[in-house]
């Protein structure tokens, strides 16, 4: 369907709420955006709960609206044209972002760090360590590197590499410079604004705002990186320590570093399935020596709600760019040694965000073996086996396959994607293909967990929090708030709802089941990309 046509989760609430919604409607005509905004917000907290209650089946209660085109709210946000969550003719409805699963008929999952969760603490200190030891025994960096020490404080998922000068960055959701290190010092404002310029910002990071895939490889990927999930959030603290290191030796800041280009050696080399079980790469022979040590262990309830799942005929699918014999070893930790029969395909290796926007062909995969067959490309007219494990491969020959098992044109085979990774998961799904996300992020569990096990990990004096800093949300808050239909903490807080359950955040951004606090004060605006019908 044309993309200027939108769901959005439309909540006709009772008469007395209605009446109040009503007198905000007033009020908000009077009022600019930014009022607008702060209105629904409220109006979502008041009556959520009587939203909850309504039934998809009302069609006088639920509603679906085509987006007009509006000015972008800021000079800043992305060139391409916005879409309003809200309709003058509908204003009196409590607008929140919601999800009902089974508006879907495909459901996909990524499986690191979302349907298995690891010990991040132990993953953490693993990772900063062969990082670290891989600078100085194949890169030839002062052993004085391994003599520094993990510091939680400065690990954040979600920073910026600026390679070329040796700076870690934090973003705002409109790309500007917040807050900036070098390596791990500091920097001052006037000190961002020498580099970065007055309006404090990067042309390399702005390209990465307005278009993310752009800046994926070529030129662009060696002299920025964007640690987006755990797997490289320790990189940051290796990459600053040993720019220290540099200035130290050279007596001064240089004109330009390498470290960035060693550091992404080691992160290939660590992370290579060529080096699985060669014992080359020091995190993948910890891990195969270990695995109950890293990987957490995915509740019963989970696996429950995964089989009730397919129990209401949806089809399910395992798409992870993990290579098959890891995957093997870490969902047979979490999911148990059958995880395999939990999904209808499963795809490994899958290299997103390419997956989704190009036409990469799929590869048998020896299940015994554990390993990708050569030369074994299957067609891009070729039908996939259910119930068989591929690798690498594309969205368009899945969604295929998958519609022709529920007797249903490509076309009204409505999907949906869980994952944590904020552009291979929730952003690319979204712009480039025709099906919904939920965004997994942990650190929520902050929001929602009194006693989160990992708090020392993923927060951080230092940076602030990963939603905002200095009042001003996160560039991931807002790709969040404008990609994801909404966002969770983790799967097992999906798995305590029943899957028929209409879940309602109470909030025009889809954080659920609520905004995290430090973004209460800010103005998140909102244009919605998702939910195509």
């Amino acid at each position: 369907m044309h993309a200027c046509v939108r769901r959005v989760g439309v909540c006709q609430v009772g008469a007395t709420a209605s009446a109040a919604i009503t007198t905000i409607a007033r009020e908000v005509y009077k009022q600019s955006q930014t009022d607008v905004h702060r209105h629904l917000r409220n109006g979502c907290r008041s009556y959520v709960k009587l939203a909850q209650n309504c039934t998809r089946d009302n069609n006088n209660n639920n509603q679906l609206l085509s987006r007009r085109p509006i000015q972008p709210t800021t000079a800043a946000q992305l060139t391409t044209t916005k879409y309003s969550r809200y309709s003058a003719s509908t204003i009196m409805n409590s607008y929140c972002k919601e999800l009902t699963l089974m508006d879907y008929d495909i459901i996909g999952f990524d499986l690191d760090g979302t349907l298995l969760r690891y010990d991040l603490l132990e993953m953490s200190t693993l990772i900063y360590n062969v990082l670290k030891q891989y600078l100085v025994e194949h890169k030839g960096y002062s052993p004085a590197l391994l003599t520094q020490q993990l510091d939680l404080d400065f690990l954040q998922k979600g920073l910026m590499l600026d390679g070329t000068r040796g700076n870690v960055l934090k973003l705002s959701n409109e790309a500007q410079v917040l807050r900036a290190t070098h390596g791990t010092r500091l920097l001052s404002d006037a000190e961002i604004v020498a580099i970065y310029g007055p309006e404090r910002r990067w042309d390399v990071t702005t390209a990465f705002y307005n278009d993310p895939l752009s800046t994926w490889n070529g030129p662009a990927a060696l002299q920025m990186r964007a640690l987006m999930d755990y797997f490289d959030m320790p990189a940051a603290l290796v990459f600053a320590q040993a720019v220290d290191l540099v200035d130290k030796a050279a007596g001064g800041a240089v004109k330009e570093y390498r470290v960035w280009h060693d550091l992404l050696d080691g992160l290939m080399h660590n992370y290579s399935r060529d080096n699985f079980s060669n014992d080359k790469s020091l995190y993948f022979k910890a891990m195969r020596a270990e695995p109950q040590r890293y990987v957490l262990q995915s509740s019963r309830k989970l696996l429950d709600w995964l089989r009730e799942l397919r129990a209401n005929g949806k089809k399910l699918f395992l798409l992870t760019g993990s290579n098959i014999d890891f995957a093997n070893l870490t969902a047979t930790q979490a999911l148990g040694a059958d995880w395999q029969q939990q999904f209808d395909f499963v795809l490994t290796f899958a290299k997103k965000p390419g997956f989704f926007t190009m036409q990469r062909p799929f590869m048998a995969v020896d299940a015994d073996a554990k390993r990708e067959v050569p030369n074994s490309e299957l067609s891009l007219q070729a039908d996939l086996k259910l119930g068989e494990i591929y690798s690498q491969g594309n969205w368009h020959q899945l969604h295929q396959a998958m519609a022709k098992l529920l007797n249903k044109e490509t076309s009204e085979a409505r999907a949906l994607y869980f994952g944590d990774n904020i552009i291979q998961d929730v952003y690319t799904p979204v712009k480039h293909r025709d099906f919904d996300t939920v965004a997994i992020v942990e650190e929520l569990s902050m929001v929602d967990q009194q006693n989160y096990a990992f708090n020392a990990v993923v927060s951080s004096n230092f940076w602030d929090s990963y939603f905002i800093i200095n009042n001003t949300p996160t560039l991931w808050s807002g790709f969040i708030a404008n990609y994801a239909q909404i966002c969770v903490s983790s799967m097992e807080q999906m798995a305590a709802l029943s899957p028929t359950e209409r879940i309602v955040s109470n909030n025009v951004n889809g954080f659920y089941p609520t905004l995290p606090k430090q973004l209460l004060s800010t103005n998140l605006t909102t244009s919605w990309h998702g939910g195509s019908i």
